[in-house]
């Protein structure tokens, strides 16, 4: 176990000199808080944009994190015949490289039956440089909470949350709420999730004291009321997210978190390098966030995911497990994306885990193809519809089919 200490002045690396960037304590808190009690997210979403593309590859000089170790074994990505197709955006024509430039996108790689047919960077960042997941981690966690029942670890979806955090037995809005309800968003917990309200529950979920080693994100679910029955509305709540890393920490028998990513992903998926993952105060990995990795070695989670039973996941969850977890518990509407288990729904035939800033890891299943994106766009929701637009661009030019979307073909 390794604890990387908390710091808050970033050293910043040019070709030139070295020069200091002060992160002042602008987290949403800062003004009326130490830093030592902030939220990690209420922090981070109190950067400037600046200051998010300098620090999402720097999380581990930042907070306190733990390695998730690699294994011996790398699974090697060959090149195949690269591609480079246009995005169609806006009445625009854009190269790849000019997309990445306007949407502060630092890295995207596409695969097609595992093999690279685009790898580019831009903005600083290199191919050996880990980012920034953020709720990239639900997708994770997600995979981990099956991976735990294939264990036994863990008895059922169906099993309430209390049944693994006893603490919240006596409180009325978790009555019936089940890990299920936690994958798919409905617990129907009367919480905030603003990325531009300082004052949202989502950026102040762990920075509570630590009472009788309780965690601070416990602690405050305590506190919570409920909207909705569980099961009857989806609401996006991190916290659903958080919680599920807890309980795997209770079941998992000495081990922690990281370790059993490690184990069940990292090592049998072949990743080429050690990741990291944000802790909670208690030293806990925060569920809903901020693991950080190596480009290729999201888009080996994707390949990870997008094998099922016939690859290394087969071994590792229950049997169905991927199919369920993709399978939209709510449909897709006109105005977005379908939801499942912690993964997003496409229309377009896909399915993705998705995080703030722009990150994805898209899968398309009859095509063979996995996608990962990362970036650090100005505004915490992402890079919207040009993300779709690259994600179908690529898509359709792996498998050599016309984009859909570019009507001069």
């Amino acid at each position: 176990m390794r604890f990387v200490v908390a710091l808050f002045t970033l050293v910043v690396v040019t070709s030139c000199a070295s020069a200091t960037l002060q992160m002042q304590p602008n987290g949403p808190r800062a003004a009326r808080a130490s830093l030592e009690a902030a939220d990690p997210i209420g922090v981070m979403l109190g950067w400037t944009p600046d200051q998010t593309i300098t620090n999402f590859k720097h999380l581990d000089q930042l907070f306190s994190v733990r390695v998730v170790r690699r294994g011996a074994a790398i699974l090697e990505l060959p090149n195949d015949e690269p591609i480079d197709p246009i995005v169609p955006l806006d009445g625009e024509r854009l190269t790849i490289d000019q997309l990445m430039d306007e949407n502060r996108v630092t890295g995207v790689i596409a695969l097609h039956h595992g093999r690279i047919t685009l790898e580019r960077y831009a903005h600083g960042r290199t191919a050996k440089d880990r980012w920034f997941s953020a709720s990239v981690a639900k997708s994770i966690t997600s995979t981990l909470v099956g991976a735990a029942i294939r264990d036994g670890l863990i008895g059922s979806v169906d099993d309430s949350i209390s049944r693994y955090i006893p603490e919240l037995k006596s409180v009325p809005a978790f009555e019936g709420v089940t890990l299920r309800h936690l994958m798919s968003m409905s617990s129907g917990l009367r919480f905030s999730e603003s990325t531009t309200d300082p004052t949202s529950d989502f950026a102040h979920t762990d920075e509570g004291e630590i009472i009788s080693g309780r965690p601070p994100i416990v602690s405050y679910a305590m506190k919570l009321t409920r909207a909705h029955p569980p099961g009857t509305v989806k609401q996006y709540q991190t916290i659903n997210a958080d919680l599920l890393a807890i309980a795997l920490s209770r079941v998992l028998r000495g081990r922690t978190v990281s370790d059993y990513l490690s184990d069940k992903i990292w090592r049998p998926a072949g990743m080429e390098a050690d990741a990291n993952w944000v802790l909670d105060k208690t030293g806990i990995e925060r569920g809903g966030c901020c693991i950080s990795a190596t480009l290729r070695d999201y888009a080996r989670f994707g390949l990870f995911i997008a094998k099922g039973r016939t690859g290394p996941a087969g071994a590792v969850l229950p049997a169905g497990w991927i199919d369920e977890a993709r399978t939209p518990v709510w449909p897709a509407t006109d105005s977005g994306s379908g939801y499942g288990w912690f993964w997003w729904v496409r229309q377009d035939g896909g399915y993705e885990a998705v995080g703030a800033y722009g990150q994805s890891v898209t899968i398309y299943p009859k095509d063979d193809v996995v996608i990962a994106i990362n970036a650090a766009t100005s505004d915490p929701p992402g890079f919207g519809i040009a993300r779709w637009r690259l994600l179908q661009a690529l898509d359709a030019a792996a498998v050599g089919r016309p984009d859909p979307n570019d009507k001069t073909k």
